[in-house]
């Protein structure tokens, strides 16, 4: 059987009410699984509650570097124990670094990152990384190579990254590291020709789908909040640009992200 799976949502974003009709639209946009990330503890909690309601709904726990808090031994202690203790807790994420909103310092955000990735490693889970370059076109690597750095230094290969935004030596990189990249909505903008063009150097067993809903709606659905049903738009896109079959694209995404997350 072939599907999709959205291995990158924001469901808990969302009301109730909201949630279940979104769950009700994907599974009829044969979207069958569903991966609904945390960038908090609350909402690592909220994913999770999610998650253990929906046999095919995963969960994350992390923290995201616009979230960070002055308790980071603690904080990340508890990421640590929800993780080890929770079976559908899939992976560590989403974690990384953001130099474009720079609301904490880079060592302070180097720091949670290096500790989630160990606790990430020591569990045995793959990790979801977030990476936002600066704002001035000088400072567009450094949230790369800072990144990518502290991915060597650690030995980390169980790796995505999420909403790929770079150019293409970035990718090259990621590649070169081990690392699964995973594209969005945005590939589908008209803006986004390099994007698109990168898509097409990257062999389809390192690719993966999502939707980073509600953010990020793909260009078809227009100015309506994103949701997991859409995720079939960017495999659409991947599909064209690689000159491949639609089912072709969803059935190597799925089995991709079914390896990656053990799901």
């Amino acid at each position: 059987m072939i599907y999709a799976i959205d291995t990158h949502c924001h469901l808990t974003l969302s009301t109730r009410k909201e949630q279940k009709a979104m769950i009700h639209r994907a599974h009829e946009a044969n979207v069958l699984k569903m991966i609904t990330v945390a960038c908090t503890l609350a909402q690592t909690k909220d994913c999770l509650a999610l998650a253990k309601d929906h046999e095919w709904i995963f969960a994350t726990a992390g923290i995201h570097p616009t979230d960070l808090t002055e308790n980071i031994e603690g904080d990340l202690r508890t990421v640590y124990e929800i993780a080890k203790a929770e079976r559908k807790v899939v992976a560590i994420g989403e974690i990384g670094l953001d130099y474009y909103h720079d609301k904490f310092p880079h060592g302070l955000q180097i720091d949670f990152l290096t500790t989630q990735l160990q606790i990430a490693k020591r569990l045995g889970k793959p990790a979801i990384l977030h990476c936002r370059a600066g704002k001035n076109p000088e400072e567009n690597d450094a949230a790369f190579d800072d990144l990518y750095t502290v991915l060597q230094d650690e030995r980390i290969k169980d790796a995505v990254m999420h909403c790929f935004s770079g150019n293409q030596r970035q990718a090259d990189e990621a590649l070169d590291l081990g690392l699964m990249i995973s594209f969005t909505g945005n590939v589908t903008y008209d803006r986004n020709q390099k994007l698109r063009d990168i898509i097409k150097s990257i062999p389809i067993q390192r690719i993966m789908i999502e939707t980073d809903s509600p953010f990020l709606t793909p260009k078809a659905h227009g100015e309506k909040p994103n949701e997991p049903a859409y995720v079939v738009e960017v495999a659409k896109t991947i599909a064209e640009v690689k000159g491949l079959g639609l089912d072709e694209v969803l059935k190597a995404t799925s089995g991709n992200a079914e390896r990656f997350f053990n799901i």
